[in-house]
């Protein structure tokens, strides 16, 4: 079972890897790493296997970028704080490809990256991303903000949206294959 589920969903969590790592080679060893850690459960637990899948891929992808995360996180630490007013201001408009959307999540430094793929696209607490990214809850709320802005710096063609004047900027991410 966990093996057709992790078939039928082999390139959701190989990209789900690659976006992690930033790297295919990275993704590919992670999803690889995942599938050894496979472990036959009853059928009925498809959902969670599917979900649990996701999870592995995540373990796996972060422990295969741990240096470059530690050092990308001592940039977030002494990077200057969002503005709480700049993200309270992005408001969804528009849609994105999944290119497109992939191409901005890879521009972001990979901290803040992880952070905003934890707590925004796969859901996860504060707690248990700072537990994943083994960083504290303030570190990782000011990488997810980072990120925010970022992602949509990157959707706005590069512009630095500290400096942008936030009434006519809005922002809608639709991802074609990765559910947010």
């Amino acid at each position: 079972m966990p093996t057709q589920i992790f078939e039928d969903h082999a390139a959701e969590l190989q990209w789900l890897a690659y976006l992690f790592t930033g790297s295919h080679d990275r993704g590919v060893r992670a999803f690889t790493k995942a599938l050894d850690l496979e472990d036959y459960a009853n059928p009925a637990m498809a959902d969670f296997m599917v979900s649990w899948s996701r999870k592995l891929v995540i373990g796996a992808s972060l422990e295969t970028i741990r240096p470059q995360l530690q050092e990308s996180a001592w940039r977030t630490m002494r990077a200057e704080d969002p503005d709480p007013a700049t993200l309270v201001a992005l408001k969804p408009a528009g849609e994105m490809t999944a290119p497109e959307l992939e191409r901005a999540l890879l521009a972001i430094d990979l901290f803040p990256r992880c952070a905003l793929l934890l707590t925004v696209f796969e859901k996860l607490s504060v707690d248990d991303a700072a537990l994943l990214l083994n960083a504290d809850k303030a570190l990782v709320r000011k990488a997810q903000n980072q990120g925010l802005l970022e992602l949509a710096g990157g959707v706005a063609g590069g512009r630095d949206l500290r400096r942008t004047r936030w009434g006519t900027f809005r922002l809608r991410l639709r991802c074609v294959e990765m559910p947010i």
